[in-house]
């Protein structure tokens, strides 16, 4: 039988989307007592769009979805210390399970346009209203979540897992400043600055000119 596969596209920019493909077979013991998720870890250079994800949602695009970690789109990498993980699900029967994410402003590289970063293949959790989840089994679930709280309630539940698979590695080039960019690209700012104030200033000057009275003319 088949697994569960996985890509990204496009592999460079700022903005990507996992394209998750489930075999029907995974889906061949699914009853109402079980049900079926998509988790993502993503790591400080990436993250997801609650909004996007629940406007995704209210158009019937997207699956329902749970988020931990950083989501502010505004940091720039260096200011993260954390990734973040998805939760999609739980699903219908859907065999393409897609998450758009998007890259934070990378570090600065040195001889280099682009910054690489690797990215992790995703799991697919099958969760059953059946017996206590063996040992073995609560450690390695609890363990995807970590450092957060796992949903799922293991007293209830047994919750089994399944790594998506990828034809390689999945990475992402995100585009990064060059330091060295700096010895020209600051004084250029500088007179792209003054060529504008004095463009103002004498365009200022010119329509305050037009509005000076005129001497009165003396008639005999």
């Amino acid at each position: 039988m088949s697994a569960p596969t996985t890509t990204v596209k496009p592999k460079q920019g700022f903005h990507f989307t996992f394209q998750n493909y489930i075999p029907t077979h995974q889906f061949a013991q699914k009853s109402d007592k079980c049900a079926f998720y998509v988790l993502h870890s993503l790591p400080p250079h990436v993250f997801v769009d609650p909004y996007e994800l629940e406007q995704r949602l209210h158009d019937n695009v997207g699956a329902p979805f749970r988020v931990w970690g950083e989501t502010n789109l505004e940091l720039p990498v260096s200011s993260v210390n954390e990734g973040s993980l998805v939760l999609l699900g739980p699903l219908k029967a859907e065999q393409h399970v897609e998450l758009p994410f998007h890259a934070r402003y990378a570090r600065p590289q040195k001889n280099a346009t682009h910054a690489t970063v690797v990215l992790q293949n995703p799991s697919l959790l099958k969760v059953c209203s059946q017996a206590h989840t063996e040992y073995w089994e609560q450690r390695d679930i609890k363990a995807l979540f970590t450092p957060y709280d796992s949903p799922f309630d293991f007293e209830t539940s047994k919750v089994t897992f399944d790594s998506f698979t990828s034809k390689a590695k999945l990475k992402v080039r995100i585009p990064a400043g060059n330091p060295q960019h700096l010895a020209f690209v600051e004084p250029l700012t500088v007179i792209a600055i003054l060529l504008a104030t004095y463009y103002m200033a004498r365009a200022i000057w010119r329509a305050a000119s037009q509005f000076k009275p005129k001497p009165a003319i003396k008639e005999d």
